[in-house]
């Protein structure tokens, strides 16, 4: 069977898939997406389900691409990922064009294949060359900073429905005991929920007299009679 045949029949499919999907993509806007993901379970699992499946999907493809080089492919495991990694996709990516120019440039005949030396050389230059980059926006970025949820001492759970409960040890200034102030309230119109702790504290606290007492601002002196500070 003619190679070229199959190459050309695969293409038209794949092309076909990618205008297909395209088109359906663009039938939501981005900022309609959170809207339907809220206001339907279905949309919303199918949503999830995709896009599981299209990274896992990415991920294969990017291993596949970075087979038989030094190049190591990033994981996508969820959506930050592609964030937290974008560069190792950028390298991926550039990696792929240069290897079809390097194959268009041999198929017509502009250069001759390299042989093995010559391309541990060309390699050796390129990773030399990019050691001595200056740094740019993808090394000093939001994904390079740790997420400072990960380091909560108390790590929030998404998925407790509990009322949340005060976490004081000690209540300094206490009118009411701590103990007393941890105890839940039950209502018919409310969920049952924890008080403020201070919340009698806050009720009962009485300002000062002197913050009762009408003070008219100080007016600024004269330029000529007034010192300067240096502020």
């Amino acid at each position: 069977m003619d190679s070229s045949a199959d190459f050309s029949s695969f293409q038209e499919k794949v092309t076909a898939a990618l205008i297909k999907s395209t088109q359906t993509v663009k039938k939501i806007g981005d900022e309609d997406v959170d809207f339907h993901r809220t206001s339907s379970t279905e949309f919303a699992e199918n949503l999830d389900e995709q896009s599981t499946r299209l990274l896992s999907l990415t991920s294969s493809l990017l291993k596949v691409a970075t087979d038989g080089s030094d190049i190591n492919p990033p994981v996508l495991e969820d959506e930050d990922a592609i964030e937290d990694n974008w560069r190792g996709i950028v390298d991926v990516i550039d990696n792929l064009l240069e290897k079809a120019d390097a194959c268009l440039d041999e198929f017509t005949g502009i250069i001759k294949k390299l042989s093995p030396p010559q391309q541990d050389r060309i390699r050796e230059a390129s990773t030399r060359q990019q050691e001595k980059n200056f740094p740019t926006i993808y090394d000093y970025g939001p994904s390079k900073i740790p997420k400072p949820q990960l380091q909560f001492r108390n790590a929030p759970n998404n998925h407790d429905t509990a009322p949340f409960r005060p976490l004081l040890k000690s209540k300094p200034h206490a009118i009411v005991p701590l103990e007393k102030s941890l105890q839940m309230v039950e209502t018919e119109k409310k969920p049952a929920f924890y008080p403020n702790p201070y919340e009698k504290e806050i009720r009962d606290a009485k300002y000062p007299e002197s913050a009762y007492v009408i003070a008219p601002p100080v007016e600024f002196g004269p330029v000529e009679t007034t010192e300067a500070v240096w502020v």
